[in-house]
């Protein structure tokens, strides 16, 4: 009788390993994910500007050139981000070959923001950021 039920058990054993393996990895790519983005706030915070840029994607690097203009952009347009009081990592998703982390940041005047991090796994194994949408969360004064 056993050797009828030992394809459910062994499929059953396969799909529980298969299971856990990817939640492991993802687990890995989370943690390495949000790792980038922490180091490049931090960056940010110390004022070491060429590692903040260090985490852009070749594509935003191609676009702003030079680390003082990236600098300029993120403060003029992200200055929650730049300089936040707080922030969490929140939910994250894989689509399309990106990776979308969303970050809850309350910036210096205690106003909270959504900003999900769109990141890339380059050809090397690191991520990079390739870009930022930042809005006040729902229910926030603007």
């Amino acid at each position: 009788m056993l050797y009828k039920t030992w394809p459910i058990i062994a499929a059953t054993l396969f799909s529980c390993f298969f299971f856990f393996a990817q939640a492991q990895a993802q687990s890995a790519d989370d943690a390495a994910i949000q790792s980038v983005i922490e180091d490049q706030i931090n960056a940010f915070q110390s004022k070491d500007y060429e590692r903040a840029f260090s985490h852009a994607a070749p594509t935003i690097k191609q676009i702003f050139k030079t680390t003082d203009r990236f600098i300029g952009m993120v403060k003029n347009g992200y200055e929650p981000l730049y300089n936040p009081d707080s922030y969490a990592f929140s939910r994250s998703i894989e689509q399309g070959g990106s990776v979308y982390q969303e970050v809850i940041v309350t910036d210096q005047a205690g106003k909270q923001w959504q900003a999900v991090y769109t990141l890339k796994q380059q050809d090397d194994g690191s991520w990079k950021i390739t870009g930022v949408k930042m809005e006040p969360t729902q229910g926030a004064a603007t």
